[in-house]
C-alpha cells in the first residue's frame, strides 16, 4: 500500500519503519527536518517503568501551588487560559481516583510492550549502541515524600519492574554530584536513555532513506477524501497527496487533522524547556529525576541535559527563557560545582491529553485515517511500541495489546 506518515518526529520516524518493513511505500512529511521539533529536545529517557497518569489527586494539589508562582514547574500563560478551560475541566476529572485507575490500565501494557519494540528495531539496524543501560534516580529531599510513593513502587515491583530504595548516602555512592540535601531515593536499573535523542532520529531517518523511504520536507495545511473516501494528504503549496493510508502523527499540530478525520480531540500544548550544558562542571552517569521539583537531568553525549518547567501555552506562543533562567538556578543547589559553560536552551511542544494516554487508532471518519499521536512526556519512550501497533492496523492484524484506551472517541 501507499501510506503516507504526516510527522517526523520519532513517532513518525519509528511508524515509517515498522511499515516500510511489511512493504509498503512510504513517505514521509514534516515541515522541518526529521526529529529537529518536540524530540530534538527531550529527556533522552525510555522511561517504560513509569505507570502513572500525570492528573492524579496529589498533583492537582502540587499543581494549585506551582500555579503561583509564574517560573515554577508548571505555568500557564494568562492570555492562552480561557481557551485551556475545557482541557483542565477534563483534567480534573481524569485526577479522580476510578480515572486514574482506568489511566493507569492504559498505561502499563504500552510501557511493557515499549523496551522490548525499541531493542527489535535497533538491532535490526545495528543502532544497539544508542542505548545507555544505567538505570535513573528518582531522588528525594523530604523522606515523607518517597514514603507517600511506596504504594506506587509496590506496584512497579509487580510488574517487574525492579527497583531499590536508597537513603542519601546510597544515592551519592552512585551519583556523587547530588548535594546532601537528598536524603532518600529509587533507584531502577532497568531503565535505558539514549546517546542523544536528535541524533537518534536523525540515525532513524538515515536509515528510512537506505530502506526506500521517502522523506520530504512540506507544510501539510490539511486533510481531505477522495470520493471513494481515500485520504488526501493537503500541502502548503497547493499539491495533494493521494494514499492508501495515511498516518497522523504529527504531535502537538495533530489536532486539526483529528478534526478533519472526524474527531474532536482535546489536545493541548504542554511546552517543556531545557538546557543542554557541554561543559558543566559536574559528571553523571545516569538520569536524575528531582521529584517534587519538576526537572530531570540527563548525561547526554552532547551533554548535561537539565529539563521539565511545563508552560500551557499556543504553539506559536514565544519563548519564556525566564524559566531556564529559574530552573538552573534551582538546579545549582541541587548539584554542587554545576556551571554554564557550552550552554544551549530549548523549547518544544508536547502533544498531552487529560488522561495521559495517546490517541492510537482509526479516525471516526475513515479507516484508512490511523492515529498516533499525543504521547505527551513519553513520546520517545512509546515510539517503537505505538509503531508496531500501527503496523498490526494497517495490516489488519490484532494488535499485540489491546488499543481500546486510545481510542479517539473516548473523550
Amino acid at each position: 500500500m501507499k501510506i503516507v506518515v504526516v510527522g517526523a518526529g520519532v513517532v513518525g520516524i519509528t511508524a515509517a519503519h515498522a511499515l516500510i518493513e511489511e512493504g509498503h511505500e512510504v513517505t514521509l512529511l514534516d515541515r522541518g527536518e526529521p526529529g529537529a521539533a518536540t524530540s530534538r529536545g527531550n529527556a533522552g529517557q525510555i522511561a517504560h517503568v513509569d505507570i502513572l497518569p500525570l492528573a492524579t489527586p496529589a498533583m492537582i494539589w502540587k499543581v494549585a501551588g506551582w500555579l503561583t508562582d509564574p517560573l515554577g514547574p508548571l505555568t500557564v500563560r494568562p492570555r492562552y487560559l480561557p481557551g485551556l478551560a475545557p482541557f483542565l475541566a477534563r483534567f480534573l476529572l481524569a485526577s479522580r481516583p476510578s480515572a486514574v485507575e482506568r489511566s493507569t490500565l492504559g498505561i502499563i501494557p504500552l510501557q511493557a510492550a515499549s523496551m522490548p519494540a525499541w531493542e527489535r528495531l535497533l538491532a535490526r539496524l545495528d543502532l544497539g549502541g544508542e542505548l545507555n543501560r544505567h538505570g535513573t534516580i528518582y531522588a528525594f529531599d523530604n523522606a515523607k515524600a518517597l514514603d507517600a510513593h511506596k504504594p506506587v513502587y509496590d506496584r512497579q515491583r509487580g510488574l517487574g519492574l525492579a527497583h531499590e530504595l536508597l537513603d542519601g548516602a546510597a544515592l551519592r555512592k552512585l551519583e556523587p554530584g547530588l548535594s546532601e540535601r537528598f536524603v532518600a531515593g529509587a533507584y531502577f536499573p532497568a531503565v535505558t536513555h539514549v546517546n542523544d535523542p536528535f541524533v537518534l532520529s536523525q540515525k532513524l531517518a538515515s536509515a528510512l532513506r537506505q530502506r526506500g523511504a521517502r522523506l520530504e520536507q512540506a507544510t501539510v495545511k490539511g486533510l481531505g477524501f477522495t470520493g471513494d473516501q481515500r485520504p488526501l494528504v493537503l500541502l502548503g503549496d497547493g499539491r495533494s497527496l493521494e494514499a492508501d493510508r495515511v498516518v497522523i502523527a504529527a504531535g502537538a499540530w495533530s489536532k486539526p487533522l483529528a478534526r478533519a478525520a472526524g474527531d474532536i480531540v482535546p489536545l493541548e500544548t504542554e511546552r517543556g524547556y531545557n538546557a543542554t550544558i557541554t561543559d558543566p562542571g559536574v559528571s553523571f552517569t545516569r538520569p536524575v529525576h528531582f521529584e517534587g521539583h519538576g526537572f530531570v537531568l540527563t548525561p547526554l553525549k552532547s551533554g548535561l541535559r537539565i529539563g521539565g518547567a511545563v508552560e500551557l501555552a499556543d504553539t506559536e506562543a514565544a519563548p519564556n527563557w525566564m524559566r531556564v533562567e529559574a530552573m538552573l538556578s534551582k538546579a545549582k543547589t541541587f548539584l554542587p560545582g554545576l556551571q554554564e559553560r557550552g550552554r544551549t536552551d530549548w523549547m518544544g511542544c508536547r502533544p498531552s491529553l487529560p488522561d495521559s494516554l495517546p490517541v492510537i487508532g482509526r479516525s471516526t471518519r475513515s479507516p484508512h485515517v490511523i492515529y498516533a499521536f499525543g504521547h505527551a512526556h513519553h513520546g520517545l519512550t512509546q515510539a517503537a511500541a505505538t509503531a508496531e501497533l500501527i503496523a498490526a492496523l494497517i495490516a489488519d492484524r490484532t494488535p499485540a495489546i489491546n488499543i481500546a484506551a486510545y481510542r479517539a472517541r473516548r473523550f
